[in-house]
C-alpha cells in the first residue's frame, strides 16, 4: 500500500514539474497596409516577442500561417512587445510592432500586428 501510494506522489509530482506554471499566449493576425491603405494578409511573416522593447534579444519566434494568423504559446509572466517582419523581394520588406503587452499568470492575449512598408 506505501509503494502504491508513494508511486502516485511521485507522479504527481512529476507532472506537477512538467507544465509551464503561469504561461500566457499571444495570438492575431498579421496585416499589411499597402500603398493604397488596403488591409491585406500577411502569410509567412516572422513574429519575435522581445522583453519590453525590440532592441531586446527575442525569447519567442513564430510564423504566420497562410493568413496571417499566428499563436505563441509558453510566454512567461512579463512585459513584451511583438515584432513581426515580411520580407517580399529584396527591394521590400514590412515590418509592424506592437504597443507593450504584459502577460500575468495564464492570459490568453489578442495582439494583431499591422506592418507597413520599412
Amino acid at each position: 500500500m506505501r509503494k502504491g501510494y508513494f508511486l502516485a506522489v511521485v507522479l504527481v509530482g512529476l507532472g506537477m514539474m512538467s507544465c509551464k506554471k503561469d504561461a500566457s499566449k499571444f495570438q492575431g493576425q498579421v496585416r499589411l497596409i499597402d500603398s493604397t491603405g488596403s488591409y491585406l494578409s500577411g502569410p509567412g511573416a516572422t513574429i519575435t516577442v522581445h522583453p519590453n522593447d525590440t532592441a531586446k534579444a527575442s525569447v519567442l519566434t513564430g510564423i504566420s500561417n497562410a493568413e496571417g494568423v499566428y499563436l505563441l504559446e509558453n510566454v512567461p509572466d512579463g512585459i513584451y512587445v511583438l515584432k513581426a517582419e515580411l520580407i517580399v523581394d529584396s527591394t521590400l520588406t514590412y515590418v509592424g510592432v506592437t504597443s507593450k503587452l504584459e502577460c500575468t499568470g495564464k492570459d490568453f492575449i489578442a495582439a494583431p500586428i499591422d506592418m507597413s512598408e520599412n
